[in-house]
């Protein structure tokens, strides 16, 4: 086992040192995210890509109406290295899938057409929508087969960033490239100058075919696959245009199966201005950023670099588990050898459009209430090789009954040796507590968090959309591996 860990570098992201503070912390189609003509060419400016997104064409006129069409289909891409993934996979024939735009109150209608040779379903990751369009197997009946259609449709109740992605053989599918953005905006927003999605991810490739590297089923299941090339919208080596003065939103997600990602804008400030359920009420700066698989932060970027000048956005080294644990340490991917993303000034200055904090919809908890909903234990047997929920394994995991709209405390005590994601569906809660200490309050609804190894996070909630829904892991293989379950949240 040892021997197989070391042959793939980057199986840990890990530090020398402490935690890491999380508050100061080629597609041939269009994805909507502009591609670069030549990555290795770092001289020129006309190669840049330009700093925004172009959303799925809306099929209905109407304004509170948004249709799209989506297709999942087997598609060679190219991740960076100029060598199409013949395994790939792709919404729409682009990676990431193309962004879905809409605002708060529409209407959404997805016909999605299954193109590949295996089941699919898709989970619109964050969203409060009904149980059956939540893209969990067990709440939509039979899933979509090669071949077949199926009608998502769905209300937008919340404003912000959120993704789409398959929930089907989810850490094989995601990896392939099925997975998109998705832009919710606000009556009240204020468009900057540049509107960017990025979708963090990383793929791991065989170092002899640069094509995806075959699982390693013992040691993946364990850990989850850390890949060796470091992607930002399908690509690495990307190369984004800036001038000087502009106001530039960042939406940044982490798609990845199991990395986590401490982000550093080299020469810049970050301002997060929302998190996973939306805007913030009080934006804060911060000199990097800590994200867990599926969790995604809104920052702003004031740019004041000079022409010619280029910036990296990279990612820093993480601690993935404690010094005393079993997991083995190496050196992580990226540091500036391979920036996730640069930034380059053109010519030119601009008066920028500024950022105006959209007003949000964030009761302040401030602390945990009285009214404990459950209490979940998350273990891992490193010898035996299984990850458990309450002492069981998905499907056998003991289902979660508890009351609606009643505000409640749920605790996640995490007694394993790694740090787990992990991700509610259908409902949106607070941090208020994590090892004891308390959170700061202001910190936004969250769908995903973090739970270090030994450590209970305390969440609060009054949960108010019905029905079944799943919560797991969102290191993928553990998720496929039996670190879920299922909750229940109750009507009258």
């Amino acid at each position: 086992m040892v021997e197989a860990m070391l042959t793939l570098l980057p199986l840990l992201a890990c530090t020398d040192g402490d935690e890491p503070d999380r508050t100061t912390g080629d597609s041939a189609a269009d994805s909507g995210i502009a591609d670069t003509a030549d990555t290795a060419d770092t001289g020129a400016l006309a190669d840049l890509e330009p700093c925004g997104f172009t959303p799925m064409t809306d099929l209905d006129a109407a304004p509170d109406v948004v249709e799209v069409n989506l297709t999942a289909s087997n598609f060679a891409w190219d991740p960076g290295t100029g060598i199409p993934l013949t395994g790939g996979m792709a919404f729409n024939e682009a990676v990431p899938g193309p962004v879905l735009e809409a605002k708060l109150g529409d209407r959404v209608r997805v016909h999605f057409v299954n193109d590949t040779d295996i089941d699919m379903s898709i989970h619109w990751h964050g969203l409060r929508v009904t149980p059956e369009m939540d893209g969990i197997q067990q709440m939509m009946g039979d899933p979509v087969s090669p071949g077949e259609t199926f009608e998502y449709e769905y209300t937008i109740v919340d404003g912000g960033f959120y993704w789409f992605h398959t929930h089907m053989n989810t850490a094989t599918t995601i990896e392939a490239g099925l997975y998109a953005p998705i832009v919710l905006h606000v009556p009240d927003e204020v468009a900057p100058d540049c509107d960017l999605p990025v979708v963090l991810d990383d793929v791991l490739l065989d170092e002899d075919t640069w094509q995806i590297a075959p699982p390693d089923t013992a040691m993946m299941k364990l850990m989850g696959r850390l890949g060796n090339v470091l992607m930002a919208n399908g690509r690495s080596g990307r190369r984004v245009a800036w001038t000087k003065g502009q106001t530039t939103l960042l939406r940044l997600v982490n798609s990845s199966n199991a990395r986590y990602w401490d982000l550093v804008l080299e020469g810049h400030t970050m301002t997060v201005v929302g998190t996973d359920g939306g805007f913030l009420a009080e934006p804060y700066a911060v000199d990097h950023l800590v994200m867990a698989p599926g969790e995604r932060y809104m920052v702003v970027v004031e740019a004041r670099g000079e022409a010619g000048e280029s910036y990296r956005l990279m990612n820093r080294r993480v601690q993935l588990h404690e010094e005393d644990g079993d997991m083995i340490e190496v050196d992580p991917m990226g540091n500036g050898e391979n920036p996730v993303m640069s930034f380059v000034y053109g010519v030119g200055e601009v008066v920028g459009a500024g950022w105006r904090q959209p007003a949000p919809d964030v009761p302040a908890w401030g602390a945990a209430v009285e009214n404990l909903g459950h209490h979940w234990v998350l273990e891992e047997d490193m010898m035996g090789g299984t990850v458990t929920i309450d002492g069981a394994a998905w499907p056998d995991v003991p289902m979660v009954d508890v009351p609606m709209d009643v505000d409640a405390t749920f605790e996640v005590e995490n007694k394993s040796e790694m740090h787990h994601p992990f991700h509610i569906h259908g409902n949106r809660f607070q941090v208020v507590d994590v090892g004891g200490e308390a959170v700061a309050e202001g910190q936004g609804w969250k769908d995903t968090f973090d739970i270090p190894p030994r450590t209970t996070v305390r969440i609060v909630s009054a949960l108010d959309n019905p029905g079944e829904w799943m919560y797991h892991c969102h290191i993928l293989e553990h998720a496929d591996g039996g670190m879920a379950g299922m909750m229940t949240v109750m009507e009258e």
